[in-house]
């Protein structure tokens, strides 16, 4: 079962919807949340749902437009979820305006989960009047390592291909290594804009080296990429955000992607997606 998280811009909180098929996705408990942000800012965005060494599933979620901080929860079935805690991953780097858009993914040669989230640092300033909702800023992705989410690693850069990046996803590849996927963030939002349009590169130990780039495999202007696999091809998903709507694209080699339509739910926004085997009772609630 794909299970995908979201947030809309009319309620910042935990969405959920699901799909057996990786296709035609319907919403949980009736298009309402299922989790409200209780901690920090009160938000929710851009959540990420994975799971954890303890077999169960983690949240981390964006605290707002110019939090430090990443909101942390646990639950065992996505319904009901443990208090929620922020995690201070940027709150001890001088200059740090922000920590967006938090995912994870396994190391399984070192068993360490790698957290990854965007950032702007710049030394002697601060994020007190900046636009950060329409105006894009000098972002780079960092990352923390932790064995257990309790205790976390200190924050380092884990890409900076030299330009303003965003909304990276990491996806283990089957043959060894990793595919990531991220968000070229120059350019301007306006629909006839250079840039805002999703890359991929691959390595092979967390933090580098990297291939060369490829892409933009997705239209402008889009962002959040997500990535799943179904059958035989790998499947992206990105929100067209200055639309209100969402794309997809599909590949069985990772390299020529083409267009698919996918059913998902209206009104969502910067979504991931997550592969259980939960059982199929999920939408009951």
């Amino acid at each position: 079962m794909y299970v995908v998280s979201y947030f809309t811009d009319a309620d910042e909180a935990l969405h959920l919807a699901y799909s057996h098929d990786g296709e035609e996705f319907a919403a949980v408990n009736g298009g309402r949340p299922v989790l409200r942000g209780m901690v920090g800012t009160g938000r929710l965005r851009d959540p990420f749902i994975g799971l954890g060494p303890d077999g169960l599933f983690h949240l981390l979620a964006t605290d707002g437009w110019t939090s430090p901080h990443i909101v942390h929860a646990i639950s065992g079935d996505l319904l009901t979820w443990s208090d929620q805690e922020l995690i201070p991953v940027m709150a001890a780097v001088e200059g740090a305006h922000n920590a967006w858009a938090p995912e994870f993914f396994l190391d399984r040669r070192t068993g360490l989960y790698h957290l990854i989230w965007s950032s702007v640092v710049e030394p002697g300033s601060t994020a007190e009047g900046r636009d950060y909702e329409h105006i894009g800023q000098d972002h780079r992705i960092w990352h923390c390592t932790t064995e257990d989410f309790r205790t976390f690693s200190a924050p380092d850069v884990f890409f900076d291909p030299g330009h303003s990046v965003i909304d990276a996803t990491v996806r283990a590849l089957d043959g060894g290594g990793f595919l990531m996927a991220y968000k070229d963030e120059r350019g301007t939002n306006d629909l006839a804009t250079a840039h805002k349009d999703i890359h991929l590169t691959t390595f092979e130990i967390p933090g580098g080296p990297y291939t060369d780039s490829t892409g933009p495999i997705t239209p402008s202007v889009v962002e959040g990429p997500s990535l799943l696999r179904r059958d035989d091809e790998l499947v992206m998903i990105f929100d067209h955000y200055l639309e209100g709507r969402y794309g997809a694209v599909r590949s069985k080699d990772g390299v020529d992607w083409k267009p698919v339509a996918l059913a998902l739910p209206q009104g969502m926004r910067h979504a991931s997606v997550l592969e259980t085997s939960l059982p199929a009772t999920l939408p009951a609630r």
